[in-house]
């Protein structure tokens, strides 16, 4: 556990002191009026120092062991073990049939996740500094780490929004179609095109108070039969594998403990709904608005849902990831107001902190079962 918050904590201080060189360049820019290039240095070196990290862990993420052995297997010469997407299956293929050591490839997809993040905020790098860390020590990280597949379409989406406030629905249509070819769910979020971008969540009490409402409601399993209508969606976004079992998976209810991790999540929630109003009139020129509508539906629904089957979880970090945005938006804000909110911007960037280690503690001796705490692959790939 000692060589994991070692790992984490040079890891995300690394992105954080490289997003703080972004943010002076875009000053010096800005001062300039000009609009300073993406491919700058410290950029290029994040995604090169998150690819790094994230290929020679080993065992981190859920599923890295599953990845790892169907990487293994096409390269020993034999067919996938998995039934997945044609463009996952190409990106996988291109690496092993060429022989590249399976750490490159799963810095790729990292720094490819990394890589649509930080291109959505390109003109808006005082968040770089921020996200870096919301990202690594939030519950992101171990989320990407995990679902690779999905959350490299999560990451697409968060980009893809810029083409639903422009009204370019062809350039949409494609991105999201090309991101199907790596997770056939990424088809459910051609709907969100057609929502009206509205401020859903105009009253923060209003919004506080359905939070504690969805939580209450998740807790009982009155109206819990009726998803077992969901059925022929799963089959549409490429879950037909659960499908057949709908049943089961409703009935299976996974109670998750709400311990300090969940309370975490909850608390920056609130605090950004409590700061929302002020926060939509400083990111007025933004796609802040959007991002925070997605975002708290993200968290209402995972309020209701949380604890069923995970079939019926993962869909919705769909809408958790812009957590990142609204999370780096309110420590932005808070700080530019530090010596009116320094209580409240010390108290959210120690919950942005938390959920991480909080996991290394929680995860710590459970062996195998352990998807936390950072291990390197030269330690274990021969055992």
């Amino acid at each position: 556990m000692i060589q994991s918050f070692f790992v984490y904590i040079i890891f995300g201080l690394t992105l954080f002191v490289l997003g703080n060189f972004s943010l002076m360049d875009e000053r010096i820019h800005l001062n300039k009026n000009k609009v300073p290039s993406f491919w700058v240095w410290h950029v290029f070196l994040a995604f090169l120092v998150f690819a790094f990290v994230s290929g020679v862990r080993w065992n981190v993420g859920v599923d890295h062991k599953a990845y790892l052995k169907n990487y293994l297997t096409i390269q020993r010469g034999g067919e996938s073990i998995f039934d997945k997407e044609y463009g996952f299956e190409f990106v996988t293929n291109l690496f092993a049939e060429n022989g590249i050591h399976f750490s490159f490839y799963f810095g790729f997809l990292a720094a490819l996740q990394l890589f649509f993040i930080y291109r959505t905020f390109k003109n808006e790098r005082f968040l770089y500094p921020f996200i870096g860390i919301v990202v690594i020590f939030g519950p992101e990280y171990l989320s990407w780490m995990n679902g690779t597949r999905q959350m490299l379409v999560a990451t697409v989406f968060v980009w893809s929004i810029q083409f639903i406030y422009k009204r370019q629905l062809l350039k949409y249509a494609i991105i999201i179609g090309l991101a199907s070819l790596f997770h056939k769910s990424a088809i459910m979020l051609l709907i969100f095109y057609f929502i009206p971008q509205k401020d859903y969540f105009k009253n923060r009490i209003i919004t506080i108070s359905l939070v504690g409402l969805t939580l209450v409601l998740g807790e009982m399993s009155f109206w819990i039969d009726t998803l077992k209508n969901a059925s022929g969606l799963l089959v549409y976004v490429g879950y037909d594998h659960y499908s057949e079992n709908i049943d089961f998976f409703v009935d299976e209810v996974q109670v998750r403990n709400f311990g300090p991790r969940r309370l975490t999540i909850l608390l920056i929630s609130i605090f950004t709904i409590w700061y929302s109003s002020k926060l939509k009139i400083r990111f007025n020129n933004f796609y802040f608005l959007t991002y925070f509508n997605l975002a708290i539906g993200g968290i209402l629904l995972h309020n209701l849902l949380g604890n069923m089957h995970h079939v019926f979880v993962r869909p919705l970090t769909y809408l958790i990831i812009f957590s990142i945005a609204t999370t780096a938006y309110l420590l932005v804000y808070l700080k530019e107001n530090f010596y009116k909110h320094s209580l409240s911007f010390i108290f959210v960037l120690i919950l942005s902190l938390s959920y991480l280690p909080l996991s290394l503690v929680a995860d710590s001796g459970k062996g195998k079962k352990d998807y936390s705490n950072y291990k390197f692959y030269w330690y274990h790939v021969d055992k």
